[in-house]
């Protein structure tokens, strides 16, 4: 039967209705095939980027060893972190304990900066000390003033000023422990820190003119950014017993008494003379004498504090 004008409109219009449909259906799938893909993609781009490596999660500060305790290993996205600079283990060596003789492993890497917590480890903010020496011993003293805010792990010079306003540096660049009770006080007058023979001898005669010298002082500075700021260069020459006594000394590597000697025959004539004079002094024995007593008895009371703590 043949179809009249009116039905046949309606069918077209039907069929291209359909085509319509069909064809805009067709773009809404493809839209969403490319959306999806340029969304696998970028996944995949993402777990590529994603390493595993040291994340801060306690604050490390400046000069500061680094340990586990301060830091969490995981999964992390780079974000444009050079993968070749990431920490992503740390580093250790074994050395003798100079307490007990023992051998023990002790990290290595130091912070050169403040690391705040979610800071991703990398390799340029970190340094390393020179290896311990056989000779290094901890060394503790009551002697040396600290500044009032000194705490355990800073970095610190101790300096000799004379009364004639010479200020000179005895050891540098020193690691600081403030000795703690079991009762959670810290000691307010003694400090300990790691130092070659070679340091030991020059912070033995430093104390001993201290002594002798009214009006001298033997104090510590702090550093601001120990990781970053380099040791300074001592300035302080011990007395020619010392120095005899430190080229004659075969626990002192050779490199060390060349640089003492070559810095006495440098500076003596101004350094030396100074102190010569305030040493001379007539009451310069008693005063060594007086103050030495002082130095044990201190260390004598610290000692027994320290026992009470732990309920010696």
């Amino acid at each position: 039967m043949a179809m009249n004008p009116m039905q046949r409109k309606a069918n077209n219009s039907f069929l291209l209705g359909i085509l319509i449909t069909l064809l805009i259906t067709g773009i809404i799938i493809a839209f969403l095939i490319f959306q999806i893909s340029n969304l696998n993609k970028e996944m995949k781009d993402i777990e590529a980027e994603k390493v595993s490596a040291y994340v801060v999660a306690d604050t490390i500060k400046s000069g500061e060893t680094l340990d586990e305790s301060k830091l969490v290993f995981g999964e992390i996205t780079l974000g444009g972190v050079d993968t070749s600079n990431l920490v992503t283990t740390l580093n250790m060596e074994t050395v003798l304990d100079p307490t007990t003789g023992d051998e023990i492993d002790v990290y290595t890497q130091k912070a050169k900066v403040d690391l705040n917590p979610g800071t991703i480890l990398t390799n340029d903010l970190l340094y390393e000390d020179e290896a311990l020496t056989s000779d290094v011993r901890t060394q503790e003293y009551n002697v040396i003033i600290p500044q009032s805010q000194l705490q355990t792990g800073e970095y610190i010079d101790v300096r000799l000023r004379l009364p004639d306003g010479q200020d000179l540096i005895v050891v540098s660049h020193k690691q600081v422990t403030v000795p703690e009770f079991e009762d959670g006080t810290l000691s307010t007058n003694n400090i300990l820190m790691d130092l070659t023979e070679e340091e030991i001898l020059m912070m033995s005669c430093a104390i001993v003119e201290s002594y002798q010298m009214q009006g001298s002082m033997l104090y510590a500075t702090k550093y601001v950014e120990p990781g970053i700021q380099e040791a300074a260069t001592p300035t302080y020459l011990p007395n020619d017993v010392t120095i005899t006594l430190i080229h004659n000394d075969p626990n002192i590597v050779q490199e060390a008494k060349n640089e003492l000697i070559t810095r006495y025959n440098e500076n003596s004539d101004t350094i030396r003379p100074g102190i010569n004079n305030a040493v001379n002094n007539e009451d310069a024995a008693d005063n060594v004498v007086d103050k030495t007593e002082e130095e044990i008895t201190g260390l004598q009371e610290q000692r027994e504090q320290y026992i009470e703590s732990i309920g010696g």
